[in-house]
């Protein structure tokens, strides 16, 4: 419970003391089954940075596969950055969220970004079960 406190505290306050280098594409391959979206501002603290750490360990140690061969595609995308407007306007992104999104016709987005937060770094196995339940399922 204390941690998503801590995680909704964080997110509510904004993070403003870390950078961190960004990694967006806006275009997806035709084999790309799920995308993975982190948002986050220019300025990022250490709840944030670990939130993506932990769901991209969480994506290395359960689909290292599955991202090296495109099926699943992790993307970092810093919002104040004007080429990622447009994808953070469409997932009303205007912070931090983390997003997993079925590349298909529907491409209805599940968030876990108060999971990422809670669990992120502090909890890898339980941030392992959310991820593997959420990308197994997208899968089927």
């Amino acid at each position: 419970m204390k941690n998503i406190i801590l995680a909704i505290a964080i997110m509510v306050t904004g993070c403003n003391s870390f950078g961190q280098q960004n990694n967006t594409s806006t275009s997806v391959a035709k084999d790309t089954k799920i995308l993975v979206y982190f948002f986050h501002g220019t300025h990022r603290c250490t709840g944030c940075i670990n939130a993506e750490k932990g769901t991209v360990n969480a994506l290395n140690a359960l689909y290292k596969a599955q991202l090296d061969n495109g099926t699943i595609k992790f993307e970092s995308i810093n919002v104040e950055e004007s080429q990622n407007k447009a994808l953070a306007e469409k997932y009303e992104a205007a912070w931090n969220k983390l997003i997993f999104v079925k590349n298909d016709k529907s491409g209805q987005p599940v968030e876990l970004t108060e999971k990422a937060f809670a669990y992120g770094i502090d909890n890898p196995a339980e941030m392992n079960k959310i991820v593997k339940a959420t990308v197994d399922n997208m899968l089927k």
